[in-house]
């Protein structure tokens, strides 16, 4: 026969583990209950003065005058964007520290072999900005449209040089040379400003950058601006059409730049649900979407269901191109 003290010994670790599980829950829900009760950490992977980092200060100006906490940035830049995505996403999922970023964070999961976080270790939460890719050229070549452009690159013994300034722009590249058969040889620089000053001085021959670098070089004729991606004329360039109104399919390539919102995967789902309903309020005013004109790209409204579809596609879509074009892998 048991002892009374060998039966009660299961009992009470099982009672103690009850109790263990129901005081984590209730600490989970009195901390989201509360939240915000101090500073918000705003984390961008890019250098201050960019597109990333001027939605960003946007952003937590709005935040702070909802949340009633001070939201500060810092900027973390470095390594494709994955030092400061990394800091978030091995942060304490808590609400208190939240990245905004561009494409990098969907692109990097495709071109490299080993990262500081795992993709699944963020959860993204809003898409603030989108903002589609200017095809731009050295004006002295002898093309008008871009069907000169890839019918001109077949001509050329080793066809052109591109100017790729970061991982997205060289897979938005990328994926128009396989659609349209453009003969081009990739040149990397750090950036789009550099890949545009290539393209200037005749170093390289085309780029695809966002439209807030290429504006005032296109205004000026130092930069002859082809098309844009996407459905809608950009109104720093107006006179540019749509690869859609090109009116060719394979022109049409599915990929823009954009700005997007991440916690860590594990914050709680009334932190996430009240960060996304904040930020989607912010970026209805009208001072916002100014912003985002000036950036060369128009504010998004998605719900967080619509925002992690979009995510899963643009991994989906860089994993392919990744694979199609035969991009080498880094580490």
């Amino acid at each position: 026969m048991k002892s009374p003290k060998s039966v009660f010994l299961p009992w009470r670790r099982a009672s103690l583990a009850a109790a263990a599980v129901l005081l984590a829950t209730a600490a989970g829900a009195a901390s989201a209950a509360d939240w915000p009760s101090r500073p918000i950490r705003i984390v961008v992977p890019s250098a201050p003065g960019g597109g990333t980092d001027l939605m960003a200060r946007t952003l937590a100006q709005k935040l702070t005058e909802a949340l009633k906490v001070s939201v500060i940035v810092e900027n973390k830049p470095g390594g494709e964007e994955m030092i400061g995505a990394a800091v978030v996403a091995n942060a304490p999922p808590d609400g208190y520290m939240i990245l905004v970023a561009a494409a990098n964070v969907a692109v990097n999961p495709a071109t490299r072999s080993s990262m500081p976080y795992k993709a699944e270790d963020l959860k993204p939460i809003s898409l603030t900005t989108l903002l589609p890719y200017v095809i731009l050229i050295n004006p002295k070549l002898p093309v008008k449209t871009v069907a000169d452009l890839v019918a001109y690159s077949r001509k050329q013994p080793d066809g052109l040089n591109l100017a790729t300034g970061g991982t997205s722009n060289l897979l938005a590249s990328e994926s128009f040379r396989l659609a349209t058969g453009m003969r081009a040889m990739n040149i990397p620089y750090k950036g789009c400003a550099p890949s545009i000053m290539s393209v200037i001085s005749g170093e390289t021959d085309v780029t695809f950058c966002s439209a807030p670098a290429a504006a005032q070089p296109v205004s000026a004729g130092r930069l002859k601006a082809l098309a844009i991606t996407g459905d809608s004329r950009l109104d720093v360039l107006p006179g540019v059409p749509t690869t859609k109104e090109l009116g060719d399919p394979k022109y049409q390539i599915d990929l823009v730049q954009w700005h997007g919102v991440f916690v860590p995967a594990a914050t709680p789902p009334d932190i996430v649900q009240r960060l996304h309903d904040e930020i989607d309020k912010a970026l209805s005013l009208p001072d916002v979407k100014e912003r985002a004109r000036q950036l060369g790209g128009v504010t998004a409204h998605l719900s967080l269901d619509q925002v992690a579809k979009f995510f899963d596609k643009e991994m989906a879509v860089s994993k392919q191109i990744v694979t199609d074009a035969n991009i080498t892998i880094g580490n």
